[in-house]
């Protein structure tokens, strides 16, 4: 009934104290028929884009992933998922038989070395008095260089497998054997998957676990391309509702299939309110460029790919193009050819619209 009303009113008043070519006349009488009520637009402060989608995620520096070094048994999971650990705690207890074999051979690589140290002395000494030649005395050098070089290639490798340099020494004495190592997480944070299983056998490079620090945090918040042109690095980003707070980092340089482009921010997360993968609304404050406007959600309407507002002029109203910069159930950020102050329709704006397409209108 609205629309059918709207297009009388178009057809039968005359464009009188018109504002633009544009203008749709409404009389008082007609206004209040229509219900059409208004609001001043205000200038936009503080942050623009409010609601826009942000994902969390952990900066790939605060993840650490704790895999099996050698193949073996897993005896003992002493965390599971979800669990805050410190650095250094123990996470799981693998039981192998390939550690033990690497214990044998470095036993072995110390025993060489010795013999290759007594060797290369004695051929010193018997070539100072001209019993062996040089040669003899140069293979042996060579003999005494690869022996300590497989030795601490053996020490090193039983450090990545996790045995502490008391550990090493006891075994390259022959003092001990160890055939279970201790897996510690290298960081403080919480474990955020737990694949290890008590009894479970797994391959060398296995992962068992994965460990994340998570404070601070990244923020993936896709934005439209128009709010993405107006972000710049360092500008500060918010998350209502908690207290995260941090800076926008990097704002990225394609446009996905949604048509969004990527900002990335990092954020504190002083009291744990945000979780990994989390979907929630960030805002990013003090954008740049030309100066921006807060209206009513419900007073923008579309046209053939354009966003407009019904602006009160004598004698009617004069839809006016806007660029909107954000919105949210209730609000949208817009750019617009205001000085703030300006009436703006936000009830009977389908009755407006109408009755510009009636007239002709984009």
């Amino acid at each position: 009934m609205h629309r059918a009303y709207a297009f009388l009113i178009a057809a039968s008043l005359p464009l009188v104290a018109v504002a633009g070519d544009k203008l749709i006349p409404i009389s008082p009488a007609q206004r209040a028929a229509l219900n059409i009520a208004t609001v001043p637009v205000t200038a936009h402060t503080g942050a623009i884009s409010v609601g826009l989608p942000a994902t969390v995620a952990v900066p790939p520096a605060q993840e650490r992933v704790i895999a099996a070094p050698v193949a073996g048994l897993i005896t003992s999971v002493r965390v599971a998922a979800g669990e805050t650990v410190r650095a250094g705690q123990a996470l799981a207890t693998l039981k192998s038989e390939q550690l033990a074999a690497g214990q044998r051979d470095m036993a072995q690589a110390a025993v060489q070395l010795k013999l290759a140290e007594v060797t290369a002395e004695r051929d010193e000494a018997l070539f100072q008095e001209g019993i062996i030649p040089e040669a003899r005395v140069q293979a042996a050098r060579a003999a005494h260089d690869q022996a300590r070089a497989a030795l601490a290639e053996r020490r090193a490798w039983l450090r990545l497998m996790g045995l502490s340099g008391a550990d090493v020494q006891a075994v390259e004495r022959g003092e001990r054997l160890i055939d279970s190592i201790t897996l510690s997480t290298p960081i403080a944070g919480a474990v955020l998957e737990q694949m290890a299983l008590t009894g479970a056998r797994v391959e060398a490079a296995m992962p068992l676990f994965r460990v994340a620090r998570l404070d601070p945090l990244w923020l993936d918040i896709q934005a439209p391309p128009e709010v993405a042109a107006l972000a710049r690095t360092g500008q500060p980003v918010s998350v209502p509702g908690t207290a995260a707070e941090g800076k926008v980092i990097l704002i990225g340089r394609n446009v996905s299939a949604a048509q969004t482009v990527l900002i990335r921010a990092r954020v504190s997360n002083p009291e744990g309110r945000l979780r990994l993968n989390q979907n929630v609304e960030a805002r990013i404050e003090g954008l740049s460029g030309t100066k921006h406007w807060r209206v009513p959600a419900r007073a923008i309407t579309r046209l053939q790919g354009q966003n407009y507002v019904f602006v009160e002029r004598p004698g009617g109203f004069e839809p006016e193009p806007v660029k909107l910069l954000s919105q949210s159930a209730q609000s949208a950020a817009v750019e617009g050819p205001f000085v703030g102050g300006e009436l703006i329709a936000v009830e009977g704006v389908a009755a407006l619209k109408a009755a510009w397409q009636g007239m002709g209108g984009e």
